[in-house]
């Protein structure tokens, strides 16, 4: 976050300019090269500000918050983005392995596998970025697979997957507006590419082999953990796998190229950057014409001879497969007297109990009664925030949670019926007399409450209402 000030009478291409030198100026906006664009959006409409715009007529006040984006040249060789269908992701594999690589050295081919079930291994993808792409190294292309979503979907899937500090950082990044692939989505990809299904969440690399992918020749590294330590493993054997046995590196691609062929393939990449800035979604159609017949030509042998480095690329690490395999082996608890995992439990923690806040109890109906009050709040608002009745709910639950006239088994009892019609009314199609049923409940047990009956009550009749039928 930095405060910006500039004059009402400025643009917002001025406005733009302003908040880039001040992100260089503090270090925020460091990348070496050019940004291809600039912009700003309005970080409560997500709305990009259009550049013609006048200050003035944004109807901005003192403190409001902006976001500055940047685009920059691809670098990384991780690539987080949405793919609409498993065709879309096919076309762009086998296109990205039919162009020269720009360092001219191999390739490494690969994908990373998971489902919305491996929410673990979506939120690493999305915390650990830079230290993936660093481990990785600059010979493996991994492809990170997510599907683009609805909002209201995706915020309700990240919100139960998150820890909510986690969620909000992550929000404000735009890193949440895809999630994984459900099971069928995601096995569908893996038939087309040949994987088994029973190996995800899994790393897959593949042959060059500019066929089919499903039958090309592929390795495998299943994913068993999620943790630093276990990718350090993965991808450090990789990395010395793919280290010429002499030590000494091989001349690359473009090092083996000829002066002609040099300038050749210059005059493509400055084709290639500004087709891409024209569409961005070129890769979706048929190639386009390159602008010179013996330029293709050209490209064509180099693509072919970069693909054989990439072969052999991949030859290496198969040969190191079963040995880096060996070397992976999932964390183990610190405790593991203390392994024990409940599933849709409901947890009551007894007055006077000794407790401490590094406990995890996982399930959809668990609730946290002695828990600090705001701590409940806070936790259940970042789960159901977004539903029609949330506020409604948010209130009951507080005067649930307050009570006096409660005993701890009401209370457990009656803020697990809370959370259970936050969660039923949530769903895309609510189970209304399930919904029903609960409300009911929650008006039996209330009822006799005194100091909260009153404002309860009349706010279970307002819930009922919705869900009248």
């Amino acid at each position: 976050m930095i405060e910006v000030s500039v004059p009402e009478t400025s643009t917002v291409d001025q406005f733009t300019q302003t908040c880039l030198a001040e992100a260089r100026s503090a270090q925020l906006a460091c990348w070496p090269t050019d940004p291809l664009d600039v912009w700003l959006v309005d970080a409560v409409t997500g709305k990009r500000l259009e550049a013609g715009q006048r200050v003035t007529d944004l109807d901005l006040a003192e403190g409001d918050v902006l976001v500055l984006c940047i685009e920059h040249p691809p670098q990384a060789l991780y690539s987080l983005a949405p793919i609409p269908d498993s065709a879309a992701l096919i076309r762009r594999l086998q296109l990205a392995e039919g162009v020269l690589p720009p360092d001219g050295g191999p390739r490494l081919w690969g994908v990373l596998l998971y489902t919305d079930a491996d929410a673990e291994l979506a939120a690493y993808v999305r915390t650990h970025f830079e230290d993936l792409n660093a481990l990785s190294g600059p010979a493996t292309r991994v492809f990170v697979i997510e599907r683009p979503a609805d909002w209201r979907t995706a915020k309700r899937y990240w919100r139960k997957n998150l820890e909510p500090e986690l969620y909000r950082v992550l929000s404000t990044m735009r890193w949440l507006t895809w999630q994984p692939y459900d099971r069928q989505g995601a096995y569908e990809i893996a038939d087309l590419m040949g994987v088994d299904r029973d190996l995800l969440p899994c790393l897959v690399f593949f042959h060059p082999s500019g066929g089919p992918l499903a039958e090309a020749e592929k390795v495998v590294f299943c994913i068993e953990d999620v943790s630093v330590g276990y990718f350090r493993s993965l991808f450090g054997g990789i990395s010395a796998a793919l280290r010429p046995a002499d030590g000494a590196p091989s001349p690359s691609l473009r090092e083996q190229m000829s002066a002609e062929e040099r300038a050749a393939h210059s005059r493509f990449e400055a084709w290639f950057a500004e087709l891409q800035r024209r569409d961005p979604e070129w890769w979706r159609g048929p190639l386009p014409t390159m602008p010179e017949p013996s330029l293709e030509e050209t490209l064509h042998t180099l693509a072919a001879r970069g693909r054989g480095a990439d072969a052999e690329a991949f030859a290496r690490v198969r040969s190191a497969a079963q040995a880096i395999r060996s070397r992976l082996s999932p964390a183990q608890p610190t405790r593991p007297d203390h392994t024990h995992t409940f599933h849709n439990c409901r947890v009551v923690v007894t007055s006077g109990a000794a407790v401490s806040e590094n406990f995890y109890f996982q399930g959809e109906n668990t609730t946290f009664i002695n828990r600090p009050q705001d701590t409940v709040i806070r936790d259940f608002q970042n789960t159901y925030g977004a539903g029609a009745d949330a506020e409604d709910l948010t209130r009951l639950l507080e005067l649930v949670l307050s009570s006096r006239d409660l005993t701890d088994s009401e209370r457990n009892e009656a803020a697990g019926a809370v959370h259970d019609v936050a969660r039923l009314s949530a769903e895309p199609e609510p189970d209304a007399p399930a919904v029903r049923t609960r409300l009911q409940r929650l008006r039996e047990l209330l009822s006799s409450s005194a100091d909260i009956a009153q404002p309860a009550l009349a706010i279970i009749a307002s819930v009922t209402a919705l869900f009248a039928g």
